[in-house]
């Protein structure tokens, strides 16, 4: 089958398990957990076509299952987990999931991640709405040929995040008096944590947070007409700024301290949502 037919017939398998409309769609970074009520789940395992079912994904804090319930009185469809580039997928399968999103019709998506703080007016357990990413990797889910059914040749990205959704977050977090700077985001290949040499590179190009997901889904999305919008959580400062050494079991911690303002900014978004 086609990366297209793929595609829908993986959407049209979740339509049909859940046998519900979806009204937004949310993707979840290392550790960050979002309950939902009257919540059902189904593992990564089950989707057919999913390309991570030929391999494990090994990448802690990633629980792989979508789970499917309401917030706000909306139904949403939460991906708790992704893959990424490192892992050694393609970018194509890294992007599946988001092509898949917007064939369920949904009306909008948030995606979440754990990052580092490049720019130093962050501080670690910041929320970050982004407003402009740079791709510090040469590869992209658009290269090769390009299927019109999923969207045009060549993308812009003069406004990448939806301004919709991004003046919803914004208002929502002044509702909640959660500070909500933004900001632009780097994406770096990965898997090690960045030098200080790197950082530096980043900062001198603009980079105020630096990570190894979000950007290939973004891309993706911008791709299908799907509006976007990304909350990245700052888990620590970056190398060369924090004095001590990365350890992704400490991304895990922050991570889950940063679910709590998350969790309560998505809930109030999408009660202010149309």
């Amino acid at each position: 089958m086609t990366y297209y037919n793929n595609i829908v017939e993986t959407a049209n398998y979740i339509i049909k398990y859940f046998n519900a409309k979806i009204d937004y769609a949310v993707v979840l970074g290392s550790g960050i957990t979002l309950e939902l009520e009257n919540q059902q789940e189904l593992g990564y395992e089950a989707i057919p076509n999913f390309p991570g079912n030929n391999r494990a994904n090994h990448v802690k804090g990633h629980a792989n299952k979508l789970t499917f319930g309401q917030i706000a009185g909306k139904n949403v469809l939460v991906l708790n987990g992704r893959l990424h580039y490192y892992e050694g997928h393609s970018m194509k399968d890294v992007a599946f999931m988001t092509y898949v999103v917007k064939f369920l019709q949904v009306k909008g998506l948030f995606i979440t991640n754990a990052c580092g703080a490049v720019n130093t007016d962050f501080s670690e357990g910041e929320i970050v709405c982004l407003d402009d990413f740079i791709s510090l990797v040469s590869d992209n889910p658009l290269i090769g040929e390009n299927d019109l059914r999923l969207g045009e040749r060549f993308v812009d990205m003069t406004t990448p995040f939806d301004p919709y959704l991004v003046e919803t977050l914004k208002n929502s977090a002044r509702e909640l008096n959660i500070n909500l700077p933004q900001g632009t985001y780097g994406f770096f290949q990965g898997p090690y944590f960045e030098t200080r040499a790197e950082i530096q590179a980043f900062k001198t190009m603009g980079c105020d947070l630096v990570g190894m997901s979000t950007v290939p889904e973004v891309i993706a999305a911008n791709h299908a007409g799907l509006p976007v919008a990304v909350l990245a959580c700052a888990t620590n400062m970056a190398t060369g700024i924090q004095e001590k050494k990365h350890d992704h079991e400490h991304v895990l911690k922050v991570a889950k301290q940063i679910s709590i303002n998350l969790k309560q900014l998505l809930v109030k978004t999408l009660e202010n949502l149309k």
